[in-house]
């Protein structure tokens, strides 16, 4: 794998499976040996313990983007500490399709967070990801500039009103 002349495209992008949970101590280790390293990330609301907070969590857990460059120790990767693996199909990396890696840094906010719910409107079909709803696929109904909205789910065949926040949805 160290070789990787005619196996992959330059410029396309590698995928790194990482250990649970260690996908920033991933990134920055990567990072510090000169590899260029995306790591979507976005926010989700968290209750635990009677007590909500926002946390920042990767958008694909257990697993990072690397960019290919030549004459990178792709070996070393493998060593990394808080990676495991990079993927590969054969002997040669696995790819991330092209224009996939470009589309999610195009919704790339401050602070390196993806915002998925970017460009809904009213009437967007949308699945609730955090709360007592979470996996339900409703309709939005309102949305607000503070990020507060209303989602119609059907329940026994009435649409009922669920009022959370962006943070808690993404595109259906």
């Amino acid at each position: 794998m160290e070789n990787l002349r005619g196996l992959v495209t330059p410029g396309g992008w590698f995928v790194v499976a990482t250990k649970a949970r260690k996908e920033a101590v991933a990134a920055v280790n990567l990072d510090n040996q000169g590899f260029c390293v995306f790591l979507p990330r976005m926010r989700r609301i968290v209750c635990h313990a009677r007590k909500t907070s926002v946390r920042t969590i990767p958008l694909f857990p257990g697993y990072l983007f690397l960019k290919h460059a030549e004459g990178a120790r792709w070996r070393s990767v493998n060593g990394t500490y808080g990676a495991i693996k990079i993927l590969t199909n054969g002997e040669a990396p696995a790819t991330v399709e092209r224009g996939f890696i470009d589309a999610l840094r195009s919704r790339v906010g401050a602070g390196d967070i993806i915002d998925l719910s970017a460009g809904l409107e009213p009437g967007d079909r949308v699945e609730l990801v955090g709360g007592p709803f979470a996996r339900q696929i409703g309709a939005l109904a309102d949305l607000d500039d503070k990020g507060r909205v209303t989602v119609l789910l059907e329940f026994l065949g009435a649409r009922v009103p669920v009022r959370t926040t962006t943070l808690n949805l993404l595109p259906a």
